[in-house]
């Protein structure tokens, strides 16, 4: 990498760093009013149902394996929203070795003022951005993610490449 390059790339880090932290900020204060719902786990788990689920549930080990996590995190995180009411779990009547997830009504109210009010966060801070702005914005809003996605996947090609050729990592 050319040296002169490296400024303009720490700024982009610390553009990406500031943006991730003033999102965060923005979106906890106006989910204050919000019922408490761990949201990302409930919203991740609405997803999970929504995609790789049945009939409105779906089984633990897959809701783990979709959100690419072990299943003792999961069986945390399922606790704890179990416990505020936002689900429920199951044994599954066909195999009582495995359990279900579904939202409860609860849940799903939860999760449904949860995204309105992060939708009314985003559409005001959209509001202040002028127009013809706003539509660069929109036209360039992959460029970064898809070179990065692009770099990533290469990266592992040539990682798989190397473990198939017996090389040590």
């Amino acid at each position: 990498m050319p040296q002169e390059t490296a400024p303009e790339l720490f700024g982009l880090f610390r553009y990406i760093h500031r943006l991730t932290r003033e999102s965060r900020r923005g979106m906890k204060a106006s989910l204050a009013g919000c019922p408490k719902c761990h949201f990302m786990m409930l919203e991740a788990t609405l997803a999970a149902i929504e995609s790789k689920g049945q009939n409105g549930v779906i089984y633990v080990s897959d809701l783990a394996e979709a959100l690419r996590q072990p299943l003792p995190a999961i069986s945390r995180g399922l606790r704890q929203l179990e416990q505020d009411g936002l689900i429920e779990r199951i044994t599954d009547p066909h195999d009582r070795r495995k359990t279900l997830v579904r939202a409860t009504e609860k849940g799903l109210t939860a999760s449904r003022q949860c995204e309105d009010a992060l939708t009314g966060y985003f559409a005001r801070v959209l509001e202040r951005i002028p127009p013809q702005k706003r539509q660069q914005m929109f036209e360039l809003r992959g460029v970064l993610l898809n070179a990065i996605t692009a770099e990533n996947a290469e990266q592992e090609n040539l990682l798989k490449g190397d473990n198939q050729d017996g090389k040590n990592l």
